[in-house]
């Protein structure tokens, strides 16, 4: 009889670990609702709708990383330097599918470069990826001289405040989009599981016939496609291409990552928890927002957030690990 309600105990607990993210959404759904008049307002709603997508979007390449058991702390100056090649591109005649091309092979060859130097110098991510977020950083510069580049083209805009149907903004649709595609890939393929395998045991993986380097260049490689349509969509949204766009991005989008049960450690991931996890950042902002509360405390907020998630996550482990040898 104990054992069974040490069990029922363990695995309410774990329930509730798992899907912390949606009944922390559900909480600030509530609080903000009682404590703020505009929060349930339709054109808050709708913002905070196009606040969470461009993270979104990402957070499907951050969660095949983390669950990979690798990072990247470039991505945000990634972003911005993808932002600012597409408002130069924007300056031409080029017409958008090109400019989306270019984006696109741009995130994709940065981000697969990154994977490649880890592999060939066998060096952790955190600092190769650290030392790539100065280059992306100077890069970004040198092509804009440090100034904001306005006058984008008007299919970067249509990505960022365009709707279909007049109706569903099409940054949410498509955030949508590759939340289930992602959730398909990551659960239902075998890349997905090869993924999952690499940040349980890579050398076990490798032994079992998995290419290890090539799954984690693959890996980068969606990053930076994720990357770049982040920052044409998160262009759009201002209508300007910004040299600090996406700095303080990653931290954002590890604290949604972790929040929605991919653990730091990898071996396993939740495309879904992505979703519920960036939700919980944009209510946290939005709600600070209506509440007026100083940019700065904001910044404290987050930085507090991402300590706790990674706490949760680490107990998490602790308590997995825990039933796993008692059974």
């Amino acid at each position: 009889m104990d054992n069974k309600k040490k069990m029922t105990k363990d695995q309410i607990l774990i329930f509730f670990l798992k899907n912390r993210a949606l009944l922390l959404v559900v909480i600030f759904f509530i609080l903000l609702t009682v404590f703020t008049n505009t929060f349930l307002t339709s054109g808050n709603l709708l913002s905070l709708a196009r606040q969470i997508a461009a993270n979104g979007i990402i957070g499907v390449g951050y969660t095949f990383l983390l669950a990979s058991d690798s990072v990247d702390l470039s991505a945000g100056y990634m972003m911005c330097m993808v932002g600012i090649i597409s408002g130069l591109l924007s300056q031409t005649s080029l017409p958008f599918i090109v400019i989306l091309l270019v984006c696109s092979v741009v995130g994709i060859v940065c981000s697969s470069f990154n994977a490649t130097v880890e592999n060939k110098f066998n060096l952790p991510p955190f600092l190769v990826t650290l030392a790539m977020q100065q280059v992306f950083k100077g890069a970004l510069m040198l092509m804009s001289n440090g100034t904001p580049i306005a006058n984008l083209h008007e299919g970067i805009i249509y990505l960022g405040q365009g709707y279909l149907f007049g109706v569903i903004p099409v940054s949410v649709a498509l955030m949508l989009v590759f939340i289930l595609v992602g959730h398909v890939i990551l659960s239902r393929t075998q890349f997905g599981r090869n993924v999952i395998a690499i940040g349980g045991n890579p050398e076990a993986a490798r032994v079992s016939g998995i290419d290890v380097k090539k799954t984690r260049v693959q890996v980068a490689a969606l990053l930076g496609f994720t990357i770049a349509i982040m920052a044409l969509v998160s262009c759009g949204r201002i209508a300007s291409a910004q040299t600090t766009l996406g700095g303080d991005t990653v931290m954002d989008i590890i604290a949604a990552v972790v929040i929605g049960g991919t653990p730091m450690g990898g071996g396993s991931g939740t495309v879904i928890g992505t979703l519920f996890g960036c939700l919980v950042i944009g209510l946290i902002s939005n709600g600070l927002n209506l509440l007026k509360v100083s940019s700065y405390w904001q910044m404290v907020s987050k930085g507090v957030i991402i300590l706790v998630a990674v706490i949760l996550d680490v107990y998490s482990e602790k308590i997995y690990d825990r039933m796993r040898n008692r059974d």
